[in-house]
């Protein structure tokens, strides 16, 4: 197994976490995180583990249109981190809601079977477009 730092496997992790949050099943993105990860939403708790973050996946509304933008990314062995905003619609057409738009701090980690997943995520709502 290749270990290490590779962008380019970041963003191929992003692109996974974008298609599992718009999956059917409403758990699936909860893959994309770490056994022990913590994840801490703008305005809402600290969920950690993956037991919570399967918990909570259960009571979430559908996302659809989710984009991740990374504008920083640094890494090194097996840990990264990634800087950027998201954007995700509420709700799935024909009932899309509003769209939500955060910028993020990500800290990824290289797992023992080579799959890059989240450790700990932190957003907050993003300041309105110029």
């Amino acid at each position: 197994m290749r270990t290490g730092f590779d962008e380019l496997e970041i963003r191929a992790a992003e692109r996974e976490v974008e298609k599992a949050l718009e999956a059917a099943d409403p758990t699936l993105w909860v893959y994309s995180y770490t056994e022990d990860a913590v994840f801490a939403p703008s305005g809402a708790p600290t969920v950690v583990g993956r037991n919570a973050l399967l918990e909570l996946a259960r009571t979430m509304k559908p996302l659809s249109s989710v984009r991740i933008r990374t504008e920083r990314t640094e890494g090194s062995g097996n840990v990264a981190a990634t800087f950027g905003t998201g954007t995700w619609v509420n709700g799935r057409p024909p009932n899309a809601g509003s769209t939500t738009a955060v910028r993020f701090v990500i800290v990824w980690r290289k797992e023992s079977d080579g799959r890059w997943r989240i450790a700990q995520e932190m957003f907050n709502a993003a300041p309105p477009a110029r």
